[in-house]
């Protein structure tokens, strides 16, 4: 369907992209210097990927019915977001880059968790993906307004008292970015008997591509049975079989969207992007999260891997199993260069867009590093541009093609902040 913009939208986006400008147009950096790329070619071997023993396309039980992400973007019971005319949004524009930010908007106060109360506000954004990417036109498969789906892992351990992220629940987040409103969607698993189950693992990074979401997946199920559920993972979801309970109950199980697909992946993929316009089609690259210590070794170890789609790939979920590149981080001449502590990664062809979390960093502000690696040609020659005017405590990247902008969003209690920023605006390797 076509476009169709509100007054309520086209004034909400002109504002805040006003507003967003005049304070950080001032902040706008002067081109870094350029260096090597801390990085190398990894060995392909030992990365292919397995496919999993289903697909699950048996569907929900009867009591459902298939609306499709044209059904999660509508209704009055959705939560309101609120942008920068809210003051207590207002507030948090000290996380945003420090950079131009074209738009931007903040959470519901329900949903920015409770510094003071770590335990009892467990939910905690992860990935993002956006129409932007799933389609060249920039509206989902199904659904005539944009959107963007946040990925939430919930602190699910047993023990209150020694906290382990890495025992998650995972809830989709399904936003109407021209009504700026949302709702859940449970992603989940269809057992032998037609039963609807939770998908457990860290769901800590998004991709996009026609109607199919990839989402990493870790294999602390807390001992949780499901689909490989003691092996890492891309577990993948069609956005068109989103289901709804018919009587309007259900809790958490309101709305669902059941796996289709997963791939049982030979390392742990922290996050994941859908790009475009690599070399032969479009591929999605992965990669890991590899906390940095006290030394300079652990500055290096983080791994990307790229992975193409089969053939005819536009609008399916398929892979080939076997990778077509890969990389590692290594020891940076400078440690404001490390490739560390990664928390998404956005790859553009031979361009990489990486945010990373604090780690071990010589700067003043490390807490908004980020990185713009330039891959093409002869390792020798590959460039790093990084820099600490990201967004603070970032994750997740998604690239809209059409505007050129990279989305992002960050994760801290009472900081949480989603954005675009135009790729021209970003520093780059020259």
């Amino acid at each position: 369907m076509a476009k169709h913009w509100t007054a309520t939208a086209v004034t909400w986006f002109a504002r805040t992209a006003a507003a967003a400008v005049l304070a950080s147009a001032a902040l706008t950096p002067a081109h870094a210097q350029v260096h090597a790329a801390p990085l190398k070619a990894l060995s392909l071997t030992g990365l292919d990927l397995t496919t999993g023993s289903d697909p699950h396309t048996t569907p929900p039980p009867a009591e459902y019915e298939q609306v499709g992400i044209g059904g999660a973007l509508t209704g009055t019971d959705r939560v309101a977001l609120p942008g920068s005319e809210d003051p207590g949004c207002a507030a948090r524009a000290s996380h945003l880059p420090l950079l131009r930010v074209r738009t931007w908007f903040c959470w519901n106060p329900g949903a920015q968790g409770d510094k003071r109360d770590l335990l009892h506000s467990p939910w905690v954004p992860q990935g993002l993906a956006t129409s932007g990417e799933a389609q060249l036109g920039g509206l989902p498969v199904g659904g005539d307004h944009r959107a963007l789906i946040a990925s939430w892992a919930w602190l699910n351990s047993p023990d209150p008292d020694a906290p382990d992220y890495r025992t998650n629940s995972v809830v989709l987040s399904v936003v109407d970015l021209d009504e700026r409103r949302y709702r859940d969607v449970l992603p989940v698993w269809v057992d032998g008997q037609g039963r609807l189950r939770r998908v457990y693992g860290h769901g800590g990074g998004l991709a996009w591509y026609g109607p199919y979401l990839f989402m990493t997946s870790s294999s602390n199920w807390n001992g949780y049975a499901g689909p490989d559920s003691t092996r890492p993972t891309i577990r993948v979801f069609d956005t068109r079989r989103i289901y709804r309970k018919r009587d309007g109950g259900g809790g958490d199980y309101r709305y669902v969207i059941p796996e289709v697909r997963h791939y049982v992946t030979p390392i742990l993929f922290d996050y994941v992007s859908l790009d475009r316009r690599s070399s032969g089609g479009a591929t999605l690259v992965a990669g890991t999260y590899k906390r940095s210590g006290g030394t300079s070794a652990s500055l290096a170890g983080t791994k990307l891997v790229r992975y193409r789609f089969q053939p005819p790939p536009d609008g399916d979920y398929r892979l080939a199993t076997a990778p077509v590149q890969a990389w590692a981080s290594t020891v940076p001449a400078d440690p404001a260069d490390a490739i560390s502590d990664v928390q998404g990664v956005q790859a553009d062809g031979d361009r990489l867009y990486l945010d990373m979390s604090a780690g071990s960093h010589p700067g003043p502000d490390p807490g908004r590093r980020f990185a713009t690696v330039d891959v093409d040609g002869a390792a020798s020659t590959w460039t790093i541009n990084a820099h600490t005017r990201w967004a603070h405590r970032p994750e997740d990247l998604s690239l809209w093609y059409a505007t050129g902008e990279l989305w992002g969003l960050t994760e801290g209690e009472e900081e949480r902040v989603v954005f675009s920023v135009g790729v021209a605006d970003i520093p780059a390797p020259a």
